[in-house]
């Protein structure tokens, strides 16, 4: 199959610097810090491909360069689109929180989007495994995961399909350091994703209210792990997870509060922050974490 090349420019606050590094922390994630370069896990008609993406600024114009092979081009560069929020008007979500407590954080992390997983599934097994866990040992964990079942291709990970997650052993992922009860929940979630009692596709067009009470009835995914999905999994703008420890503290840190504020007073701030308060959340995570 023909190789395809796609250029086009890209918003001029677009912070692709910032948004490869918070990317790169997660090391199923091929990243090359050095060329501004990311290689994206494509599915597209039950084949995979990987798509390399690069960015770059010549004369003040900032510029993403998509290359591959997939047969409908159209479709693979929609997809990097959504994944990387290429369409949302960054400059206008900065412009919507000046006046308020979260203006300094929107000066300083200006441009970084809000990035979706390559695909839902991996997105979903990824947060599943990473609940309650610290996050070394959870990006330990998740790569041991697609290490063992999913697949290399051209130097990008792929998640294992829900068919073969499903035919695992509680056995066999606690050989990786799973707990039985973390291993029954990727399991079974996954059987049900494989049988299509649970559709996530069918999610992108729902709203947020149903995807969170669609997920939150399965066995082991509770309100924070369906909030992470909302966030990374379909890129949904106006959601808060106020009961997360690090908006928690993020917001403890920029007020210079006494202690942490509550659920119901982050909820009570965001109000302010609608309909973008999922950029408030990823930019009080960005002022908790080490990367600068």
């Amino acid at each position: 199959m023909n190789q395809w090349v796609y250029e086009a420019a890209i918003e001029p606050v677009y912070n692709y610097k910032r948004m490869l590094q918070r990317t790169g922390a997660d090391p199923v994630h091929f990243v090359d810090l050095h060329n501004n370069r990311i290689l994206f896990p494509y599915k597209e008609e039950g084949r995979q491909e990987v798509l390399d993406i690069s960015f770059q600024t010549v004369k003040n114009e900032n510029r993403i360069t998509i290359s591959g092979a997939a047969k409908a081009k159209d479709n693979a560069v929609e997809a990097v689109y959504k994944a990387f929020a290429l369409n949302t008007a960054l400059e206008s979500v900065a412009r919507h929180f000046e006046g308020t407590e979260l203006a300094p954080l929107f000066e300083t992390y200006k441009g970084v989007p809000l990035v979706r997983e390559p695909e839902l599934y991996g997105c979903l097994m990824k947060t599943i495994i990473h609940q309650q866990l610290n996050m070394a040992f959870a990006y330990t964990l998740s790569t041991r995961f697609v290490e063992h079942y999913g697949e290399r291709s051209d130097g990008a990970w792929f998640y294992p399909s829900p068919e073969k997650t499903a035919s695992l052993s509680t056995a066999d992922l606690m050989k990786l350091q799973f707990s039985r009860r973390k291993a029954e929940y990727v399991i079974d979630t996954s059987r049900q994703i494989a049988e299509e009692s649970l559709n996530l596709e069918r999610m992108e067009t729902e709203t947020s209210e149903e995807v969170f009470k669609t997920l939150t009835a399965v066995r082991g995914i509770g309100p924070w792990t369906a909030e992470c999905f909302l966030l990374f999994g379909l890129g949904r703008l106006n959601l808060m997870p106020a009961k997360d420890v690090g908006i928690q503290n993020g917001l403890k840190k920029l007020l210079e509060l006494e202690s942490k504020p509550t659920e119901e007073e982050i909820r009570k701030k965001a109000l302010r922050w609608a309909p973008y308060e999922s950029y408030a959340a990823l930019y009080l995570w960005l002022s908790t974490e080490s990367v600068t």
